[in-house]
């Protein structure tokens, strides 16, 4: 026996499925891998999908039966979409509510129960008109996929004929069987639970509409008073026009000449375009004739000079080596350091010095 605990546990359930077979459902791992199942199913009587025959995928985790599986239908109901992992209170997408004791069999009676259930929104859910849905039904027993199906088969001829243990018949001729499930209530609970998930879900998405239409409110409201404070701003407005006969002149007797040509002495006048000039002045300045439009720039406010810093005081604070405390600490210590060294020296050369004359001495 495999020494793997999944392996024991899918062999358990392939063992489990051949003892006691349903003609409501087959399932069965593929030949190259145990971890993928394709299951085939029966559309529940009294519903929409009664006379269909559904087929699908299994993808177990490795970590089968402690997490749940993917569950991806192959053929169109208008319950589930094809080829999406739909979300389902008993698959991967709810890992919280899964039980290690649930296996292939629960899976399979789930799956047939969900059908008639309501979309209500969960990954992979569609909500289709019943008509749709039955049309859907009769034409599924054509489906036959291509790694299951033998040729000239379909779906439906994996699914077991088996002999009546009690019911009536079905629309195609098969007496279904009538028994509960061992799982009812389990599956039941699943339901609820798929429910209620999707009851908190809508409420919270109900929230966050909430939020983001109080959002865009907001939004909208301070645009509009952003809008309305740049219209109640005064707007300086330049001069279109210079006075038909008054020359531009400054405080300090300098013109200031139209369209940015240079400053003209306070005796030069400028003579609007098409006005005739002053009669106490026949000449014109050569600098003012050079006008050609009758616009005026207004003369810039001057700019106020920066206040004047303390740059020693800067460069104080700006390095970090002149005011770090500890650094100057240090460096007081080696100071200290070194006067003692220096006057140890000292000491040692008056010392020698000392004895030289000590020697010279005894030597006369």
């Amino acid at each position: 026996m495999s020494k793997s605990p999944s392996l024991r546990r899918i062999k358990a359930d392939i063992r489990e499925l051949a003892t006691d077979p349903s003609d409501q459902y087959h399932a069965a791992p593929l030949e190259n891998d145990m971890f993928e199942w394709h299951f085939t199913i029966r559309g529940a009587d009294d519903t929409d999908f009664a006379g269909g025959i559904y087929h699908g995928r299994i993808l177990l985790p490795p970590e089968y039966p402690f997490k749940p599986p993917n569950i991806v239908f192959l053929t169109p109901s208008g319950r589930f979409e094809t080829g999406v992992k739909v979300c389902l209170s008993f698959s991967a997408h709810h890992p919280e509510l899964w039980q290690p004791a649930w296996g292939i069999r629960l899976i399979l009676e789930a799956i047939i129960s969900f059908l008639p259930t309501p979309a209500d929104g969960a990954l992979g859910a569609l909500d289709w008109t019943p008509a749709e849905r039955k049309k859907l039904a009769k034409e599924s027993v054509k489906f036959r996929c291509l790694t299951c199906c033998g040729k000239g088969e379909t779906c439906g001829d994996l699914l077991p004929k088996m002999k009546p243990r009690g019911g009536d018949d079905g629309d195609d001729g098969v007496k279904r069987t009538t028994s509960k499930s061992n799982f009812h209530e389990e599956i039941e609970k699943l339901k609820l639970l798929q429910f209620q998930n999707h009851a908190i879900v809508e409420d919270t998405a109900k929230e966050d509409g909430k939020i983001k239409v109080d959002e865009g409110s907001i939004s909208a409201n301070l645009a509009t008073a952003v809008g309305e404070t740049q219209l109640t701003q005064p707007t300086q407005l330049l001069p279109t026009e210079a006075p038909p006969s008054t020359p531009v002149e400054t405080e300090n007797k300098v013109a200031v000449s139209v369209s940015g040509s240079v400053p003209i002495k306070s005796d030069d006048t400028v003579t609007p375009l098409g006005a005739q000039p002053p009669a106490a002045s026949q000449q014109t300045n050569p600098r003012t004739s050079a006008t050609t439009t009758a616009t005026t720039s207004p003369v810039p406010a001057p700019v106020p000079a920066p206040a004047a810093t303390d740059t020693f005081n800067d460069i104080i604070h700006d390095n970090p080596i002149i005011s770090d405390n500890i650094l100057h600490g240090m460096i007081g210590f080696f100071a200290i350091i070194v006067i003692f060294l220096i006057r140890q020296a000292q000491t040692l050369l008056d010392e020698l010095i000392d004895l030289e004359g000590d020697d010279e001495a005894v030597g006369k």
